[in-house]
């Protein structure tokens, strides 16, 4: 990402945007019959978290949205370790994205209780 944008975002989208592209890099590279399912529905999850993530960055209202953000997260985590143990990706990539998901679960968790902090 645009480094002027990276200091513009907040650093949860910019770590979901570096995520999402990172993923859609690989996805295709999946093996042939797990790259229309797995592969598809990765990518699908991925850009819906970050429309997720850019709408909530806009809206007043935010906790609905980090909530569905948050929901989503944990399916990409588990077919992040599917994604693995199907050999579509190696321990080293499933790390990876693992530490990714971590931190971004964290920022998640943080903009969840700030936001509660709030109301």
């Amino acid at each position: 990402m645009n480094e002027k944008i990276k200091e513009s975002e907040p650093r949860v989208v910019v770590c979901l945007y570096d995520l999402a592209l990172w993923f859609l890099q690989h996805t295709n590279r999946f093996p042939k019959n797990w790259r229309i399912t797995i592969g598809d529905r990765i990518d699908n999850l991925l850009l819906d978290m970050l429309s997720l993530a850019y709408i909530a960055r806009m809206r007043s209202q935010k906790i609905q949205l980090l909530n569905e953000l948050s929901e989503k997260l944990e399916i990409l985590r588990v077919l992040t370790r599917l994604s693995k143990e199907l050999g579509c990706i190696v321990a080293r990539q499933y790390e990876y994205v693992s530490r990714n998901i971590d931190e971004i679960g964290r920022q998640i968790g943080g903009w969840i209780k700030q936001q509660k902090k709030n109301l």
